[in-house]
């Protein structure tokens, strides 16, 4: 379900974040990373250095080379996050590791099932897109219907090659926060709060309102 906190801007969101993540993430706590616009760690959690997870992971990933210039992951280490870990001896486990496509997938599946099944506490910090996707889970792709808790695919966008977590794996979150900020994802946020609209398949974001994990979202934007 959805609990909304309204912000003026993209870097008051950030502090909203922060205040949020300290009540949700404990030293039992697994806290899942995804990249995107909207989440920016520097302001969010190293500024403070008051936030301290068991271990983090990423929620998806654009394939490709280790921290290639377009993933997720170098825009994780670019907030500084990875050398707050480390500072904290937090371990942080990244998706992409020179393998193919499909090997990655399977590493990462098995990774995911370890850490999800270790942590009874599981937040995920999460952006949305203007098509209503969020994390790598695109409309009507493989991750909202598989098994598995993690999946390779190719969709329609820009970065086309995703490995990502699945909607099973996220139906095992305790908490969310979502990040959403702009005019140009007002339309998303209507969708996704559109108590008339339940179709995950078409807009895999609609699944924050229907889990039963409690969603923060975290908005500047007015309906």
């Amino acid at each position: 379900m959805i609990q909304l906190a309204k912000v003026v801007s993209r870097d008051e969101g950030q502090i909203k974040a922060h205040e949020l993540l300290l009540g949700l993430v404990g030293q039992d706590t697994l806290l899942v990373l995804s990249g995107g616009g909207s989440n920016d760690y520097k302001k969010m959690i190293v500024d403070h250095a008051d936030i301290k997870p068991a271990e983090v992971c990423m929620a998806d990933e654009r394939y490709g080379l280790p921290f290639h210039k377009n993933s997720n992951e170098l825009l994780v280490k670019n907030f500084g996050m990875i050398d707050y870990l480390a500072s904290k001896k937090v371990k942080f486990h990244k998706i992409l590791d020179g393998s193919s496509i499909e090997q990655t997938e399977r590493n990462y599946d098995q990774t995911v099932r370890t850490l999800l099944a270790k942590y009874k506490e599981k937040v995920g910090i999460m952006g949305v897109g203007a098509n209503v996707h969020t994390a790598g889970i695109f409309p009507h792709s493989k991750a909202l219907r598989t098994p598995a808790y993690v999946v390779s695919e190719v969709v329609d966008d820009e970065y086309p090659q995703r490995v990502t977590m699945t909607l099973k794996a996220l139906g095992e979150f305790t908490s969310f926060v979502i990040m959403m900020f702009g005019a140009e994802k007002k339309e998303a946020l209507s969708t996704m709060l559109n108590i008339s609209e339940n179709d995950i398949q078409k807009y895999p974001a609609v699944f924050f309102r229907k889990c039963r994990a409690i969603a923060h979202l975290v908005t500047d934007i007015t309906l």
